[in-house]
């Protein structure tokens, strides 16, 4: 229940988002390059931030009207914004984790490893034992 009252008071504190922010996050959604992937069982679209930055640099929010100040003016103003929509939970951060091989596969990886500079070493010992032969 604490839990639940917490998030509600961080919502209020960071206050219904505007016309202009949804109309942002609409443009991010629909002409940022996405990806799709599965996560925690849900099949999910993301984006990589510096593509949303430059989505976002290209937008009309980025050049300004007559009379009126551009929205977007450097990628730190981008990136500020961004934070915002953040914020106002618009999307969310995650990370994506690759699997790891198995055990099996890394074992054998590591012993042909081996093999081949055993060979590399038995090769080097023969032709040092060559040389020695021939100074004597």
């Amino acid at each position: 229940m604490a839990e639940r009252r917490r998030h509600k008071k961080r919502i209020q504190e960071v206050g219904e988002p505007s016309k202009e922010e949804k109309a942002v996050a609409k443009y991010l959604r629909f002409n940022c390059p996405t990806k799709s992937t599965n996560m925690m069982g849900h099949r999910v679209d993301y984006f990589i931030a510096s593509k949303a930055v430059e989505c976002l640099l290209d937008s009309k929010w980025a050049k300004a009207k007559k009379g009126e100040d551009a929205l977007f003016t450097t990628r730190e103003s981008v990136v500020d914004y961004c934070n915002r929509l953040l914020k106002k939970q618009f999307f969310h951060r995650a990370l994506k984790v690759m699997k790891m091989k198995y055990d099996k596969d890394v074992k054998k990886e590591k012993d042909k490893g081996k093999s081949e500079s055993g060979k590399e070493d038995d090769k080097k010992s023969k032709k040092e034992s060559v040389k020695k032969k021939k100074k004597k």
